[in-house]
């Protein structure tokens, strides 16, 4: 399983760099909720030191991209472009990985979804999309997808993230993290940037994957 971080999104220049010294995939804010020019250029220039795959982690401005996502179809295509394309001017996409309220808001809809996999594939053809394991999005995205699980935050019973705000929604003890990660399946699992001690997970997780 690929180590992945959200990266340019207000954690400290040290913290972005430690994190992609252990990070296999960067999803870069790129203008929404975070990541202005100068935050993409010094990442990408971080992600590519360290051999880092790049990526665009489009979200809305509002609420750092994690309130309400009411969005047509058509807006979210032209967000992911603008922002995705913004990303992709400074370097070359390995994948697209939606944020916050974007990333729930295509699980719940499928005209939203379908519209999502359906750009990323004309506009940015061979770029992987990186989505809820087990979701609507992954199913559809097939070959193109990876399959994304989260290691520092807490789930339902039903397999479901406990949404933020919530008693659980976030897990910060490496040593909780790493004994839960035999029963986490996908093709990637997240560290978020912002999470306490996003480093020393990171780290732990990084040794137990090998």
């Amino acid at each position: 399983m690929k180590l992945n971080a959200d990266l340019g999104e207000h954690e400290s220049p040290a913290r972005t760099r430690a994190l992609l010294r252990l990070v296999d995939l960067a999803n870069i804010a790129c203008g929404g909720h975070a990541g202005d020019a100068a935050t993409m250029r010094r990442t990408v220039a971080l992600a590519r030191e360290n051999g880092v795959a790049i990526g665009a982690h489009p979200g809305l401005a509002a609420d750092f991209g994690r309130g309400a996502a009411d969005v047509t179809p058509a807006a979210l295509e032209r967000l992911v472009v603008a922002q995705a394309g913004a990303l992709a001017a400074l370097a070359p996409l390995h994948h697209i990985k939606l944020h916050g309220a974007l990333y729930h808001a295509t699980e719940r809809s499928l005209p939203l979804a379908r519209r999502y996999v359906a750009a990323v594939r004309r506009i940015f053809p061979g770029v992987k999309i990186v989505a809820l394991a087990g979701g609507r999005v992954i199913a559809l995205a097939g070959e193109d997808g990876l399959a994304e699980v989260f290691a520092d935050r807490g789930y339902r019973a039903d397999g479901s993230l406990i949404p933020r705000g919530e008693p659980g929604d976030v897990i910060t003890r490496p040593r909780e993290i790493v004994a839960r990660l035999p029963t986490l399946r996908g093709q990637t699992i997240c560290v978020h940037a912002d999470t306490p001690d996003a480093v020393r997970i990171a780290r732990a997780v990084r040794a137990a994957l090998g």
